[in-house]
């Protein structure tokens, strides 16, 4: 479908809503095109090209609400899901929080936010397979050590089209690219407790745009370095030490951040956040910002899921807890306003330093260099943190030796608080994004 058929997809499913009993309506319609290909030791092992549709029906009557989601978007099923979701409501609780956003925050933002990439659509399939084969061709030929474990590449379009009771109805398309690279390497050195075991790491790039993604040759180099950097690892002590978070672990800390300052958590007293608005729960260094308006990146968008126009947040400056993630029924029961924030965060990162990774890493005269973090320690409803660790140990400022079989702990506010610098090395792979930055003081369980 065109975005202007989807679109009045969407209105006709409203005005058969509010025909059919309902006080209030607003449906989505998604339709994505996706096409994968992954590559293993030169054979293709899959591939996949695929359309799918789907629409999102939530209605209220008096204050009951009922949502239903079809992937069907016949009249005559669409009708039949709207009959459902108006029985269904009968039977629901009352609830006084329930409602649509207000009239005067529905619309779209202003300006080309360069979601859409003309040229992603138009990539013939045989390149997207030889892509991939040669970012495994490439991985391989970087080191005689390494075992491949697959190459892909991936690609697509979303096209997402919303429309309300209030009049609301609007669209937008986005794509996106991405590849992907993992591999092993048999990790045999002369003594320790990792003979015979391989060690493993990987490597990504996305982009919205077909040539906005990395070089080949950067992803494959990463994947390996990344990889034999982990060879003959050992446990290292018990101690407190300086922890430096490499961006992939900076980002998965940041996730939880995310998370602890969504406003469902929020409002279920589900995360340590909860009542600390205006408070200092960080260093004066740390700054994160929410930012759906960031042209071209992963995250972006010109209104939420509820039609809510995208603005940016400051979810925390220099270290104050500014903001939460709302939408507009969490923020009635935190008695707030929306932040644009249904559907959840948009860009969410932390603002960059000065100093870049190597300057952060030779500021340590003894500590750890994180890469790694496995398990289910993250708590951001206690706010307590500890989890298994990967990383490289630091000794008069210089990576030194690879470390595993640790768990490293602290908790979320020790954390934020305990950031002492930040890198400058930014990096968007993923809608949560962080620089490089460099903890104070973690304890390290090892032997």
């Amino acid at each position: 479908m065109t975005q202007g058929e989807m679109q009045n997809l969407a209105r006709r499913a409203v005005e058969t809503a509010l025909a059919g009993g309902a006080d209030t309506a607003e449906t989505s319609v998604v339709e994505s095109t996706e096409f994968e290909v992954s590559v293993r030791k030169g054979d293709i092992e899959n591939l996949t090209e695929s359309v799918s549709s789907r629409i999102a029906i939530t209605l209220s009557v008096g204050k009951r609400k009922a949502s239903a989601t079809s992937s069907d978007l016949s009249e005559e099923s669409i009708r039949a899901l709207i009959t459902e979701a108006v029985e269904l409501a009968g039977v629901m609780d009352s609830d006084d929080f329930f409602g649509l956003p207000e009239a005067d925050e529905l619309g779209g933002a202003e300006g080309d936010l360069l979601m859409y990439d003309e040229e992603t659509v138009s990539v013939p399939a045989d390149e997207k397979i030889r892509i991939a084969h040669e970012l495994e061709d490439t991985l391989c030929k970087l080191d005689k050590r390494i075992i491949s474990d697959g190459a892909s590449f991936a690609n697509g379009v979303q096209s997402i089209a919303i429309a309300n009771s209030l009049g609301f109805s609007d669209g937008y398309d986005r794509t996106f690219n991405s590849i992907v690279v993992s591999c092993a390497a048999e990790d045999k050195p002369a003594k320790g407790e990792n003979t015979g075991k391989k060690q493993s790491s990987w490597w990504y790039s996305n982009s919205s745009s077909f040539r906005g993604l990395d070089p080949i040759e950067e992803v494959a180099s990463k994947a390996v370095s990344r990889t034999l950097d982990k060879l003959g690892a050992i446990k290292p002590k018990t101690c407190e030490v300086p922890v430096v978070f490499d961006t992939v672990t900076a980002r998965a800390f940041l996730a939880s951040i995310a998370a602890a300052a969504g406003g469902g958590n929020i409002y279920k007293k589900a995360s340590f956040l909860v009542d600390r608005k205006g408070e200092a729960v960080g260093s004066p260094l740390v700054s994160i910002i929410d930012d759906p308006l960031l042209p071209g990146k992963p995250g972006t968008r010109p209104f939420d899921s509820e039609g809510v126009r995208s603005r940016t947040n400051v979810i925390m400056e220099k270290g104050v807890l500014e903001s939460y993630l709302l939408d507009s029924y969490q923020a009635r029961k935190l008695k707030s306003v929306t932040t644009g924030n249904a559907g959840g965060s948009s860009n969410f990162y932390m603002l960059p330093g000065s100093s870049t990774p190597d300057e952060v890493i030779a500021s340590i005269d003894e500590g750890l260099y994180l890469t790694s973090l496995s398990g289910p320690g993250a708590n951001w409803t206690t706010g307590d943190f500890s989890q298994g660790g990967q990383g490289i140990w630091i000794e008069k400022g210089k990576l030194s030796y690879p470390v595993n079989e640790f768990t490293i702990a602290g908790t979320f506010e020790q954390m934020l608080k305990g950031i002492i610098m930040i890198g400058s090395d930014l990096e968007w792979r993923s809608s949560i994004a962080s620089p490089t930055f460099k903890i104070k003081k973690m304890t390290i369980s090892g032997t």
